[in-house]
């Protein structure tokens, strides 16, 4: 069961080769008729259309709309200001196209009793109640509405502005009308939004002289209660004097620096240039540097107590008493200027923090009253524009100005818009072509019989042998109708017959198969005639050719050749008879073995030893051996016979055999192991389908053989078709088919 399914999708996912340019033709040319029916309906539908369709005229107007935004405000409306410019336009567009501007154009032309638009109140009742009678002015509106076109014209300020009528002078005197009534339209909007800004800014206007009036009474009032007459000098004073006596701290305190240097220096006992570059120290030092000098000589001769020593000594005490005490006066000095230096910068800091705090007392003042003052000043600010700008408002609304302008008037059209004929036709051409085509690929995808020797090739995967014609049968009393090749007239079906022989007896290596079993996926595809047209060409090019006719169940070759139908194969495999039970035909080296009378059991009769018997005697009196079989789907007979066949012909009819049945028909043979020698493509309606490559497949044969065996050069009448169609017949792409014997 599993190796059933695994079968069933392989055969189901045979690759097709991908279709070329010459493929789709091939379809063009094969559904043609259904190219056709589809490109002539589409042609007449719009050529009918296009002759008698109402001829409607156009009018165009050419309007400028310049972005001018109403002056309201000094900041010239900042809302319209920041709008797109994409944004007003379409709006301006969606204006033209209301329903609004519509109204007011038939209401100046009295469209209702126009004849275009009449009708729609022709219809309300004598006695049409309000409701009635505003619903049919509506359809009025809706109507004129629709014929409004709406054109920018990019990258300008330009834009048409059309309407269609059936009537020429009404298009231009709707269009033109329409043009005033949008002037208008935006004059009013202009001067209703002039009013509305004049009486909004009126109460504006008394609101901000209130707040005005209060603001001031607040400032005057708080300049009375903080004693404020000119804040801005007294600021001026308070900072300059704050700057001085940050400038003379500064001052103070360097020289309470130097002060306390000096001080400390003289503390320590260190010398200090005041005390170094005093005149009378350096005296009093000079004095003592002498009197030391003198006490040094006169030691040498007196002693320390001789008079002049002592008198010396004193003098020397008394200088340096002289120097300790210039000393003192100058280190009291130095501690006196420190003192002074320190008491000075303590002064100025005292009188540094009173000044900061009154100046922040002052500056917390000037806070309040600047916002005090700049509630003022933006009150009478508000109150100065909101009066500049009510004037200029007002000023407006009695200025009859716009930014809509008629550039073009519309003219009185002198030829319709509508049917275009020419672009219509051309237009309904290109679909017709087109959607013939579509059509025919659609049906051509949907269709999956088979119907070509590529796609047998393709889809099954064995060669197509032979394609035979559609044939059609005279019923001559001295011919046999199915058996067309001794009739003058079917010659290329003969010719096709004659190829299918010698594709046989070329088809395997070494010797031509001896027996050959024809067969089909479903019944009705003709492989009993296959069959006979076989055996009767073979039996014209060689020995005896035995036709079994194995279709136990529908057989007919005996009805084909006119024939008993009884002794038959049947009979001798139940042995009822022991010879061949062979018939001769009226054809030469052509027998045959009817089926005999038809056994309720035929698969066993096809399976049993007998069938091999019959099959072993046939092959040493007959050199060819044709069978005709049951369908391969219906029952089990003709997979029984392919194995005891050397060679099997799969019949399939040209589109009418499903390709699912056909690779299921192939399949039972290959898992029988039956030797497939290839398909014959049947019953080809070359004339009512195109099939174009039926004269490529003989068109190299021109020479075939005539009844009495002379050369002859002829093409056959049916592979000839006139024209730009039999052209692309002959041209597109190579045929399948084998060169006939």
């Amino acid at each position: 069961m599993a190796d059933e399914l695994v079968s069933s999708e392989t055969y189901l996912a045979a690759p097709h080769p991908g279709r070329t340019l010459h493929d789709y033709l091939r379809i063009i040319i094969r559904r043609r008729w259904v190219v056709l029916s589809v490109f002539l309906v589409l042609v007449a539908t719009t050529a009918l259309y296009s002759f008698t369709a109402t001829p409607i005229y156009q009018a165009t107007v050419q309007l400028l709309i310049e972005r001018q935004q109403p002056q309201i405000f000094d900041t010239r409306d900042a809302a319209a200001a920041q709008m797109k410019s994409e944004e007003f336009y379409q709006t301006q567009y969606k204006l033209l196209e209301s329903l609004a501007l519509a109204k007011k154009v038939a209401d100046k032309l009295h469209l209702a009793q126009h004849p275009q638009f009449a009708k729609i109140f022709e219809n309300l009742p004598p006695e049409a109640d309000k409701t009635q009678q505003r619903q049919a002015e509506e359809h009025l509106v809706n109507a004129v509405q629709s014929q409004i076109e709406v054109k920018p014209i990019r990258n300008s300020s330009l834009v048409d502005v059309s309407f269609s009528s059936p009537d020429k002078e009404l298009a231009a005197r709707v269009v033109n009308t329409l043009a005033q009534a949008y002037i208008e339209k935006s004059l009013d909007l202009r001067y209703a939004a002039s009013q509305e800004a004049g009486q909004w800014l009126q109460q504006k206007l008394v609101e901000a002289r209130r707040k005005l009036e209060d603001s001031e009474g607040k400032l005057n009032q708080y300049k009375k209660d903080q004693g404020i007459v000119a804040l801005e000098d007294k600021e001026t004073i308070t900072a300059q004097k704050l700057e001085q006596l940050n400038r003379e701290l500064v001052a103070a305190q360097t020289r309470r620096l130097e002060a306390e240097t000096r001080f400390q220096e003289v503390s320590a006992g260190r010398p200090i240039p005041e005390v170094l570059n005093n005149p009378l120290i350096q005296t009093l030092k000079g004095e003592e540097a002498k009197t030391i000098a003198q006490i040094s000589e006169l030691s040498k001769k007196f002693g320390e107590k001789h008079p002049r020593m002592i008198q010396l000594q004193h003098e020397i005490a008394a200088t340096r008493g002289k120097i300790a005490a210039e000393t003192g006066y100058i280190v009291q000095s130095i501690k006196n200027a420190y003192n002074m230096a320190k008491n000075q910068e303590e002064n100025l800091k005292q009188a540094m923090e009173t000044h900061k705090d009154a100046t922040q007392d002052l500056g917390e003042r000037a806070i309040q009253y600047r916002v005090l003052l700049r509630d003022v000043e933006t009150n009478r600010a508000l109150y100065e524009n909101m009066m500049k700008s009510l004037k200029e408002t007002t000023a407006t609304g009695n200025l009859p100005s716009t930014n809509i302008h008629i550039v073009y008037p519309a003219a009185v059209p002198d030829k319709p818009v509508k049917p275009k004929k020419v672009r219509n036709l051309a237009l309904a051409l290109f679909l017709g072509a087109f959607l013939g085509c579509a059509a025919a690929f659609g049906l051509e995808s949907l269709d999956t019989t088979l119907k070509t020797p590529e796609e047998i090739e393709a889809w099954l995967e064995v060669p197509n042998l032979a394609l035979i014609p559609h044939l059609e049968f005279s019923g001559a009393p001295e011919e046999v109708p199915e058996v067309v090749v001794h009739q003058e007239k079917q010659t290329l079906a003969a010719e096709a017959f004659r190829g299918l022989r010698t594709s046989i007896l070329f088809s395997t290596p070494g010797q031509a198969p001896q027996i050959v079993l024809v067969t089909s996926a479903q019944p009705m595809e003709g492989k009993s005639l296959i069959a006979a047209n076989l055996a009767a060409v073979m039996a014209h090019a060689k020995g005896d050719v035995l036709l079994l006719d194995a279709d136990l169940r529908r057989p007919s070759q005996h009805q084909t050749f006119q024939l008993e139908k009884e002794p038959g194969l049947t009979n001798y495999l139940v042995g009822e008879v022991a010879e061949l039970p062979v018939q001769r035909t009226a054809m030469p080296n052509l027998w045959v073995t009817s089926c005999g009378k038809l056994p309720p059991n035929p698969s066993e009769l096809l399976g049993s030893a007998r069938m091999q018997e019959f099959l072993a005697q046939a092959r040493q009196r007959f050199a060819q051996i044709v069978i005709d079989s049951p369908p391969l789907l219906s029952v089990t007979d003709a997979a029984i016979l392919a194995t005891l066949t050397e060679g099997v012909l799969l019949v399939i009819k040209a589109e009418t055999v499903p390709r699912k049945a056909a690779q299921e028909a192939r399949n039972d043979l290959q898992e029988v192991k039956a030797p497939i020698l290839g398909a014959v493509l049947n019953d080809v309606p070359l004339h009512r389908n195109g099939y174009y490559y039926y004269h490529q497949y003989y068109r190299y044969h021109y020479y075939y053989t005539s009844p009495d065996g002379v050369k002859t050069k002829r093409r056959s009448k049916a592979t000839s078709t006139p024209g730009l169609l039999g052209y692309l017949k002959n041209r597109i792409g190579p045929g399948r088919g084998k060169k006939a014997s």
